[in-house]
């Protein structure tokens, strides 16, 4: 079980009242217990595949980029949340929940020390006009924060900072006389991650080592869609099917697409299992931590999930940190492996099933 919900699930047991309560969840909260959940909790998740455990345990479950919209206010008697890696995304949940929660409903934040849980609580306690009571357990804090009957008044002078409204679309890079936009909410959203400029290098190499010109080819884990832009500038009549596990991703790669006439669809999916299809080529920059902590079964899931994928003639292009064995891990899967360039702390990596 993930050690930080045994923290978190005292507060999911139901508030023994009519107001439910709501555990805002992302990729910190992986792989939890959701039939353990009271039926008074609601969840509502960023992340694809937590949305999908919920409902599949019957918990009301939303998967949404923490758009607290859906929510009338004075909705819950709790908001229970492990603050996120992002502090962009802590600050918008935080400054939202006064305005879910019911007189006299409680905050609840977890993480730990060097996540900024103290100083967030802190701020969440200003934000609310009153004190938060904060608790040590082992590496972890717990801090409770009230709503009380002063907390909505001038509380939009308190809000905490963010640089740019968390629900707007900001440009990142230009390219060819348009933009690529991107946001908070999204690992990496403000630049162009350097084992995808990597990747995107040799793109053309990658094409024109096929016997015939792919015609199809999917973005596993697409994040805002640069790596999908540069394959289409390297091989202009794919028809590309981008696929990510982040709310956030889906809303900024839609928008890429449709700037930038790329043919092809966006999906939200847990690391493109509701796909059926196969294709002839196939890229990747897949993560390698979940949340806080660095977790290797990521690759050999997007590994996985190439082999399923790509046609048996078709070729897949990988870029992972250089102390990740792929080669190793992605032989039970594909007939060959070849590393092209190890530069900058990065490998590029050719997979094929024939």
């Amino acid at each position: 079980m993930n050690d930080t919900f045994l923290l978190l699930q005292p507060y999911l047991q139901g508030t023994g009242t009519d107001e439910p309560c709501l555990l805002v969840a992302d990729e910190n909260l992986i792989d939890i217990p959701f039939t353990s959940l009271d039926s008074s909790v609601q969840i509502l998740s960023n992340r694809f595949d937590i949305a999908h455990q919920a409902q599949i345990a019957n918990c009301k479950s939303l998967f949404n980029d923490f758009d607290f919209s859906v929510f009338t206010s004075a909705s819950f008697k709790r908001v229970v949340y492990r603050v996120s890696k992002e502090k962009p995304v802590t600050h918008h949940i935080i400054n939202h929940s006064l305005r879910l929660l019911a007189d006299d409903g409680e905050l609840i934040l977890l993480g730990a020390k060097n996540e900024g849980i103290k100083t967030y609580a802190s701020k969440a306690a200003v934000y609310f006009n009153t004190r938060a009571t904060v608790a040590k357990h082992g590496n972890n804090y717990l801090a409770t924060i009230c709503k009380n009957k002063a907390s909505t008044s001038a509380a939009e002078k308190r809000l905490l900072a963010l640089k740019t409204p968390y629900e707007s679309l900001a440009p990142v890079i230009a390219c060819n006389g348009n933009t690529l936009y991107s946001k908070p909410g999204l690992f990496g959203w403000n630049k162009i991650d350097r084992g995808s400029a990597l990747l995107a290098q040799h793109l053309d190499g990658f094409f024109a080592d096929f016997a015939t010109p792919p015609a199809t080819l999917l973005d596993l884990g697409c994040g805002y869609g640069y790596l999908s832009l540069m394959a289409t500038q390297a091989q202009n009549s794919l028809h590309i099917v981008a696929s990510d596990n982040c709310a956030a991703a889906i809303i900024a790669c839609r928008k890429n697409f449709a700037a930038f006439n790329i043919a092809g669809e966006v999906l939200a999916d847990d690391c493109a299992s509701s796909i059926t299809g196969t294709f002839d080529a196939l890229i990747c920059n897949p993560p390698f931590h979940q949340g806080f902590k660095t977790d290797s079964r990521l690759t050999e899931k997007f590994l996985q999930s190439a082999s399923r994928h790509l046609k048996h003639s078709g070729r897949a292009l990988f870029v992972v940190n250089q102390f990740v064995p792929l080669e190793k891990l992605a032989r039970p899967l594909f007939a060959h492996s070849e590393k092209i360039i190890e530069a900058d702390g990065f490998k590029l990596v050719v997979l094929s099933k024939s």
